[in-house]
């Protein structure tokens, strides 16, 4: 895989572009615009994922080595060029939707660098914005239409259960985080009181899914296939930080898929 379609994390990146579309066709957007949506999304996300490589290098040569920046296999310069082309060319197309849309767009790019630089380091709040970013790629899409009546509630359970998966991070990293003296939850609270905090935030979007289709807004197949994403979610906590990041990444798209199945897509 080349570094510098490895920086963009695909795998992130492909879910909140998947996540911006599905709230997209949710809300009653067709044709090439759910193509601008995807890619938009996709090339913001990217970006925000290099520049926050680029700030991160000293951290990463401790915490993931292997990467692209700490490995040497990219140059620092040049991503924070790459970061920059990927936010323009993200913010073109995010224009071409309609004004709302490139002014999120252009509001979460500019954050996307406050993040990276000063705001990663803060105690939670950094946590809480990874979570936003998660949230708004729903709302991206509804922008074209302001039909946000279901896309809400896709937010609110991406800001859920990603702000858990944020600190099972911040576990996950909390020796390369106590070297460079940053102040995270598990270093803060402790790691026992950082998982339950992350169980917590992670459970309430479980007990959250099933409104959608006790409120009429989603139809049966939504609450199967969501039961799915749930069980990986309450499974997940028996495992250690890296691999509760991974189950619930899997558990995430399948929530997507639930939304899919279970909207009435006009």
């Amino acid at each position: 895989m080349s570094p510098y379609f490895e920086i963009l994390r695909p795998q992130t990146s492909l879910l909140a572009a998947l996540g911006a579309t599905i709230g997209a066709m949710v809300a009653g957007v067709q044709g090439i615009l759910l193509f601008f949506v995807f890619c938009a999304v996709f090339l913001i996300t990217g970006a925000g994922m290099v520049i926050n490589d680029y700030y991160d290098v000293e951290i990463d040569k401790i915490n993931a080595p292997y990467r692209p920046l700490p490995s040497g296999r990219i140059p620092k310069k040049n991503a924070l060029f790459y970061s920059l082309a990927l936010f323009t060319l993200g913010l073109f197309l995010s224009a071409l939707l309609n004004l709302y849309c490139f002014l999120l767009a252009l509001f979460n790019s500019i954050l996307e660098f406050l993040y990276a630089k000063k705001f990663k380091r803060t105690f939670l709040f950094g946590n809480f914005l990874v979570s936003y970013f998660t949230a708004s790629t729903f709302i991206f899409g509804s922008f074209l239409t302001f039909d946000f009546k279901t896309t809400w509630i896709l937010a609110l359970l991406a800001f859920l259960a990603n702000t858990g998966r944020e600190i099972f991070k911040t576990i996950e990293d909390i020796k390369g985080d106590k070297k460079m003296k940053l102040e995270t939850l598990p270093i803060v609270s402790g790691v026992k009181a950082a998982r339950e905090i992350a169980q917590g935030f992670i459970a309430s979007a479980v007990l959250f899914s099933f409104f959608p289709y006790l409120s009429g807004l989603l139809e049966e197949a939504y609450l199967r296939i969501v039961s799915i994403s749930n069980f990986l979610f309450l499974y997940s906590f028996s495992k250690k930080p890296s691999e509760v990041r991974r189950i619930s990444k899997i558990a995430m798209y399948i929530t997507l898929l639930a939304f899919l199945a279970g909207a009435k897509i006009r």
